[in-house]
């Protein structure tokens, strides 16, 4: 079963499966080192794609175009990329450009470039972006979306990549996830740049939606990614607008979310994805800082590991019991005392998404605005009639 956010193993998956959730959380470290050693501007790039050239990095804080997410950002007016995660810095150019860089993997023209996936998590992305004509391949191909997979070169799944699959797909980049580096010597043996994406990184849902911007500026179409992103950013802050204010009236109720595996349960820290979606949605996350500290909660990771006498004493102040689960034949309240007989589901909330219905680890990703809705309906009633995209009340 699974917790409200991503997984390890779902970050190469985003169609309904039935894995165990951990949720992932990271935070960007320090680049303060990639600026360091500057020296002469050159006179602009002319490498050829793919080859990294060692030329002088410049600072414009000015020029930032991110304002969520933590695990990139741009120079010289979007002509530059630079991708952190870890402690690791890269930085990526387009052919033609005349910014001066420190360490850049050149790649193609934005409007030339052929684009791969592994991750089909970054799916979502390419079609928010507009950028699908300019998509040629991806990893897990059976689980992505069949209104945007036609046409397209599957490069493999869990068996791993196939790389004459890349080679043959004409691809000039493919992009990744850093955890567990599954594209290690990929880019010697192909000769096709691998970008390492984090968004699964990102703490606040906006962070992760603001990935757009990254597929917006390896196609060309960076305005375009831009203009989705602010549609997504202003229902965002609208719905976490609308639940604050019912918050302050009428109080917040606490939430338990949590995952189960063989009777085990886990749930996310009180500083990531999940419970920032229940603070904006004018709920209180049960596993916050002070309770999990008192309770002296095992953490594994970033989330915390719950004994069942812990799991019901939490569950004692607690007004609703969320979850995210895979249920073909549905999931109701029953269900929900079969997994956790220590709540008392008596007159109180109770919340679930399915993901056998709805592409939680996949279009959800661009869709945080809808998610928090869901959730400000849920908690707040006096908010109105909603018609429920991912997260709805769960039945007798």
């Amino acid at each position: 079963m699974y917790a409200l956010g991503f997984t390890l193993r779902h970050i190469a998956t985003m169609r309904t499966a039935a894995y165990p959730l951990m949720l992932v959380v990271g935070f960007m470290a320090s680049i303060a080192s990639a600026f360091l050693g500057c020296g002469t501007e050159s006179e602009g790039i002319t490498s050829p794609p793919g080859q990294v050239i060692r030329q002088v990095a410049v600072v414009d804080d000015n020029e930032n175009e991110v304002r969520w997410a933590s695990g990139f950002g741009f120079r010289y007016g979007g002509e530059v990329l630079w991708l952190a995660h870890d402690g690791d810095t890269t930085w990526w150019v387009h052919s033609g450009s005349i910014a001066p860089v420190n360490r850049c993997t050149v790649l193609p023209e934005s409007k030339h470039i052929a684009l791969a996936t592994w991750s089909t998590t970054h799916v979502p992305f390419v079609r928010a972006s507009g950028a699908l004509d300019q998509w040629t391949a991806s990893g897990y191909l059976d689980r992505v979306d069949a209104g945007s997979d036609a046409g397209r070169v599957s490069l493999g799944g869990d068996a791993g990549l196939d790389e004459e699959m890349l080679l043959a797909s004409g691809a000039d980049v493919l992009t990744s996830y850093p955890f567990g580096d599954p594209m290690m010597g990929v880019e010697e043996r192909t000769g096709i740049p691998v970008m390492a994406l984090a968004e699964y990184a990102e703490t606040h849902p906006l962070g992760r939606a603001e990935f757009i911007k990254v597929f917006g500026w390896l196609t060309g179409r960076l305005e375009e990614a831009k203009s989705a992103f602010e549609e997504v950013e202003t229902a965002y802050v609208q719905a976490r607008d609308a639940g604050l204010k019912a918050a302050r009236t009428e109080g917040r109720p606490v939430v338990f979310a949590g995952s189960s595996q063989g009777g085990k349960w886990t749930a996310p820290g009180p500083d990531g994805l999940v419970a920032k979606l229940l603070e904006d949605a004018g709920g209180a996350y049960a596993f916050g800082e002070g309770r999990t500290i008192s309770l002296g909660l095992k953490i594994v990771g970033s989330n915390f590991e719950v004994e069942t006498e812990q799991c019901a004493l939490i569950a004692a102040d607690c007004d609703a019991f969320g979850k995210v689960v895979f249920a073909p034949e549905g999931w109701r309240v029953s269900d929900a005392v079969a997994e956790a007989p220590w709540f008392d589901f008596q007159d109180r909330m109770a919340f679930h998404c399915n993901t056998a219905e709805v592409d939680y680890f996949g279009e959800a990703i661009m869709e945080p605005h809808e998610m928090l809705a869901d959730l400000v309906h849920l908690f707040h009633p006096s908010c109105g009639a909603r018609d429920f995209v991912y997260f709805q009340p769960t039945l007798p």
